[in-house]
């Protein structure tokens, strides 16, 4: 395919309002980039054909488009970034003019200047570490794309609307990657106070997406209740094809659980063996109460946890394991209701945990609170009292009250 013979294409499919396949001819990866890059045409013959063979704003978009093209083939991502982002520039002075067709094209568009601007920062020598200038830029590139959808007032089966939860995944993937997650909040108020169609008309992959980012969002603030129930509808909406994307919704959904109480099925670790690798040995200490396995799971597991930022989250889950332990004291004890607090100090010591008898009552005070246990504490006789009827209710009935 020549370069004329791209250009007429491509207003063709302008013409007949084909948003799949023009957002095919301006992505980065696609049978034209070859062909048209082993022409070596010059950029004023780019400039000169865009202009006559195709209208505005689109010979626009299409000349920042194919130079885009050479820069990348030249290394030169600075300059890459720099037409990807006039490519854009120039589609959102046309949006106005369009409707919901042209949302494939947006979405790669857009999509293309995040990754060329990430790589870029990449690329960079001199840059310092934490500081991602192009990609801040992308980022206030897109939010304008955003705002042309949320904003659009077309009538509603053919509004640009439906592209409002594309740009969010985009623009929260690049925010988390800054580290500056509370931009997601100015992003959630403008959707709160839009009119728009419920999230439920969306594509899947627009609300898996959103609901990851935002359960990923609530677990931050430690909003447990609300980040479980946004990964949990993330991970049954994404597709069983989609392995490595339910992976990475479990690298928070599982901490969470485990927090909560609620241990994965073997079922589960089958399906998915990174989730495995890190969490069986944790999952399987928790259930056995067996706190000097689970910290040494928590040792070996630290790095990764740490860089998926959940570790602290998990260290939590000890509670979890000491309770389990306390319950294996009870039952080893014949059910007895009234077990002295030294029984438990000495339970914690067998499992390399030198704690203070002071501490062990706290402990168990704790899980009083905690409602994982029932019963009271006798400090003056230094004895624990449980109750009669169900001692020690089921730990996720309890995390889900």
């Amino acid at each position: 395919m020549n370069l004329n013979n791209y250009l007429n294409k491509l207003q063709l499919q302008i013409n007949s309002e084909n948003g799949k396949q023009v957002s095919l001819l301006l992505s980065l990866d696609h049978a034209h980039v070859k062909q048209f890059l082993n022409q070596n045409i010059e950029f004023y013959q780019i400039d000169s054909a865009c202009k006559s063979a195709v209208e505005a704003p689109w010979n626009e978009v299409a000349s920042n488009h194919l130079k885009t093209l050479v820069h990348i083939d030249s290394g030169d991502l600075d300059e890459a970034f720099d037409t990807q982002k006039e490519l854009v520039q120039a589609f959102q002075r046309g949006m106005s003019n369009m409707t919901r067709w042209c949302l494939p094209a947006l979405y790669v568009i857009n999509n293309d200047l995040r990754i060329i601007a990430s790589n870029a920062d990449d690329q960079a020598e001199a840059a310092v570490e934490g500081q991602r200038k192009k990609l801040e830029e992308a980022a206030n590139v897109i939010s304008k794309s955003f705002t042309y959808c949320i904003t659009d007032r077309g009538v509603l089966h053919s509004s640009k609307k439906y592209g409002t939860y594309c740009m969010i995944g985009i623009l929260f993937r690049i925010y988390f990657k800054l580290k500056q997650q509370n931009l997601c909040k100015n992003i959630l108020r403008a959707v709160k106070a839009a009119d728009m169609p419920s999230i439920d008309q969306f594509s899947k992959s627009d609300r898996v997406t959103f609901r990851y980012y935002l359960g990923r969002l609530y677990f931050l603030e430690e909003d447990y209740v609300k980040a479980e129930h946004e990964l949990d509808l993330a991970f049954k909406e994404c597709t069983n094809r989609h392995i490595k994307n339910k992976e990475l919704i479990l690298q928070t959904l599982l901490p969470v659980k485990l927090m909560r109480g609620i241990l994965p099925t073997a079922t589960l670790f089958q399906k998915f063996p990174k989730a495995r690798q890190i969490y069986s040995q944790l999952a399987t200490s928790i259930k056995m109460g067996d706190v000097k396995a689970f910290n040494v799971a928590l040792t070996n597991s630290e790095s990764m946890l740490i860089r998926q930022g959940t570790y602290f989250a998990i260290e939590k889950a000890e509670s979890i394991a000491i309770r389990q332990l306390f319950r294996k004291v009870y039952l080893v004890l014949g059910l007895n209701t009234r077990i002295p607090i030294q029984t438990f100090k000495k339970a914690l010591e067998f499992e390399g945990m030198n704690v203070e008898i002071e501490e062990a009552e706290w402990m168990l005070a704790n899980m009083i609170y905690k409602g994982y246990m029932k019963g009271y504490l006798s400090h003056e006789k230094m004895f624990l009292v449980l109750s009669k009827d169900n001692a020690f209710p089921p730990v996720a009935q309890v995390a889900q009250a």
